[in-house]
C-alpha cells in the first residue's frame, strides 16, 4: 500500500510539472495563430477586397491557384490535419488516429492562416485545440512518458489550445471533460486545469489581460423577461439544427466532386464573390460580431447576417480545409439574438437588454450545435466577461439543447467524428507509435446496466482489465465477484484500438 501511495504521489507530481510544460506551449502556439490571423483579417479587409476591378480579380485568382496549391499540399502531408480537429483529438485519444505532430502543427498554422487570407468563414478555436494537442503529444514522447499519460497530456494540450484562443481557462477544462472524454475523471480534469491557467496566462502576458469580446451585460433580464430566453433558445436551436445539417450535405457535395482542381475552384470561386458582394460574411467574424454589439442593424441586414453566415461556413468546413466553426457559430448565433431584439424592441422597450439578447444567442447556438450545455453557458461567459444572468443563460440552453435534440440532428463533433472513422485512410495503424493500450476511468451513472452486478456476470465488448474500483474514496481492488455500484469511479486497461467500443458501453444511454 505504501508503495502504490508513493507511486500516486510521483505521478500527481509528475502531472504538474508536465501541465505547465503543455499549457505554455499550447499557449504559445494558439497566441501565435490568433496573430496570425489577425494580419490576414487586416490584409483581407485593406488589400483584397477593397475594389472590384480586373486588377484586383486577377490578383484574387492568382492567389487562390497559389492557396488552393499549397492547402492540398498540407493537407495531402498531413491528413488529420483538415478542418477543425476536434474529432482527430478525440479519436487520438481513443486510439483511432495517430497524427504526425510537425506536419500537423505546421498544416494548421500555414493552412488556416492563409484560408483567413481569402476569407473562409472558419474559426481559431479547432486549430488550437488540435495544435494544443499535438505539440502535448510531441512533449510526451519527447519526456518518453507511458502511452496513457501521454492521452492525457494531449487532452490537458487541446484544453489549453481552447483556454488561451478565447481567454476561457475554465471552458478549457469543461471542455476536456464534456466534449473530449465526456465522463469525470480526476487524471483529465487536473491536467485540463493546469495548462488551461497556464495557458490563459501566456495569452495574457502577451496578448494582454482583456477577454474575448469587448462587450458585456451591464443590466440583468429581468425574471418577468425569461421568456425571452425561451424564444431565443427555439429560434438557435432550430438554425443550430440546420447548420448541423448543412455541414454534412457540404461535406458529401465535396466527397462527391472527384477532382481536386474542380473543388478547389468551387470553393474559390464562392469565397472570392463572397468577397466582392459581402465582405462582412467573410474570416471567422470576431470584428463583426462586435459591430453588432455596438451598433444596432436593420432586420434585413441581420438576416443577410445570418443566412451568409449559416450557408459559408458549412460551405468552408464542407470541404475539408483548415479551420473551426465556434467563432463562425457565435455570429450566427448573436445574429439570431439580435433579430428577436429587433423584432421585439418597439414594442417592449428592450434598449437596456440588447446585449444580453446577443450573449444569449451565442450560448443557445452553441448548445445546439455542440450539444455541450455546460461548456455552452461557461465558454460565453468566460468570453464576455458575464455571469450576472446565469439563469437566463441556462435556460436558453436548455431550450436550444432540447430543440436540437427534437429535431434528430447529431451533435456536430460526433457526427464528424464517426464520418472520420469511415474514412480508412485517417486510422491508426495497428502497431501504435504510442503502444497498443490505454488507461481510462469512468464513473458509474444510474443509466448503466451494469449496477448491481459482479464483474463476472457483465458481458463486456471487448477484452479488459478492472484495475481499481473507487467508492466512497477508498480504493478497492477487484476480484470477479465485486459488485459495480451507482457512484462507484473504475479504472480500467484495454487495447486501444478497443477504446472506441468500451468509450460507448460505459456511456451508453
Amino acid at each position: 500500500m505504501k508503495n502504490d501511495f508513493n507511486k500516486k504521489e510521483k505521478l500527481i507530481f509528475r502531472i504538474l510539472i508536465d501541465s505547465i510544460i503543455v499549457g505554455t506551449f499550447a499557449g504559445l502556439f494558439s497566441v501565435m495563430y490568433r496573430f496570425v490571423i489577425s494580419k490576414m483579417d487586416y490584409c483581407r479587409g485593406l488589400l483584397l477586397y477593397r475594389d472590384f476591378n480586373f486588377k484586383s480579380l486577377f490578383i484574387l485568382i492568382l492567389l487562390a491557384i497559389i492557396i488552393s496549391f499549397i492547402i492540398y499540399k498540407l493537407l495531402k502531408w498531413a491528413p488529420l490535419s483538415g478542418g477543425s480537429g476536434i474529432p482527430q483529438i478525440r479519436g487520438e485519444i481513443l486510439g483511432k488516429f495517430n497524427m504526425d505532430e510537425v506536419p500537423t502543427l505546421l498544416s494548421k498554422v500555414l493552412g488556416g492562416g492563409l484560408g483567413n487570407l481569402m476569407g473562409f468563414s472558419l474559426g481559431r478555436e479547432g486549430p488550437s485545440i488540435q495544435m494544443g494537442g499535438a505539440s502535448a503529444k510531441y512533449i510526451g514522447k519527447m519526456l518518453k512518458r507511458p502511452p496513457d499519460e501521454v492521452k492525457y497530456m494531449i487532452t490537458a494540450g487541446a484544453a489549453a489550445g481552447l483556454a488561451a484562443a478565447f481567454n476561457a481557462p475554465m471552458a478549457g477544462c469543461i471542455f476536456a471533460i464534456e466534449e473530449l472524454h465526456k465522463t469525470y475523471s480526476r487524471y483529465v480534469l487536473l491536467p485540463a486545469l493546469i495548462a488551461s491557467i497556464v495557458a490563459n496566462y501566456v495569452s495574457f502576458v502577451i496578448m494582454g489581460a482583456e477577454t474575448s469580446f469587448s462587450f458585456f451585460v451591464t443590466k440583468s433580464l429581468p425574471m418577468k423577461f425569461m421568456w425571452i430566453a425561451i424564444l431565443i433558445g427555439i429560434l438557435t436551436g432550430l438554425i443550430g439544427g440546420i447548420y448541423n445539417f448543412f455541414i454534412t450535405k457540404f461535406q458529401d457535395l465535396f466527397k462527391k466532386i472527384d477532382s481536386r482542381v474542380l473543388k478547389f475552384t468551387l470553393l474559390m470561386g464562392v469565397t472570392i464573390a463572397i468577397g466582392f458582394i459581402f465582405i462582412e460574411g467573410t474570416g471567422g467574424g470576431h470584428n463583426l460580431l462586435e459591430k453588432m454589439a455596438e451598433g444596432r442593424f436593420s432586420v434585413k441586414y441581420i438576416l443577410i447576417i445570418l443566412i451568409v453566415k449559416l450557408f459559408y461556413t458549412t460551405f468552408c468546413y464542407g470541404s475539408g480545409v483548415q479551420g473551426g466553426i465556434f467563432l463562425p457559430v457565435l455570429v450566427i448565433g448573436g445574429s439570431c439574438g439580435a433579430i428577436i431584439f429587433a423584432i421585439l424592441d418597439k414594442t417592449f422597450g428592450f434598449e437596456d437588454y440588447y446585449i444580453n439578447f446577443i450573449i444569449l444567442g451565442m450560448s443557445g447556438i452553441l448548445a445546439s450545435v455542440v450539444r455541450s450545455p455546460i461548456l455552452s453557458i461557461i465558454l460565453v461567459s468566460e468570453m464576455t466577461s458575464t455571469f450576472e444572468h446565469l439563469i437566463a443563460l441556462s435556460v436558453v440552453v436548455i431550450v436550444s439543447y432540447y430543440v436540437a435534440e427534437f429535431l434528430k440532428v447529431a451533435p456536430i463533433y460526433d457526427t464528424l467524428f464517426e464520418r472520420q472513422l469511415d474514412d480508412k485512410n485517417l486510422l491508426s495503424p495497428k502497431e501504435r507509435e504510442l503502444g497498443n493500450y490505454s488507461i481510462f476511468e469512468y464513473a458509474i451513472t444510474d443509466d448503466l446496466n451494469v449496477i448491481g452486478k459482479s464483474l463476472r456476470e457483465i458481458n463486456f465488448p471487448k477484452h479488459l482489465i478492472i484495475i481499481s474500483i473507487e467508492r466512497d474514496g477508498v480504493d478497492i481492488v477487484p476480484t470477479a465477484d465485486d459488485v459495480i455500484l451507482l457512484g462507484d469511479k473504475i479504472t480500467i486497461l484495454i487495447n486501444s484500438e478497443d477504446a472506441l467500443e468500451i468509450d460507448e458501453f460505459f456511456k451508453k444511454e
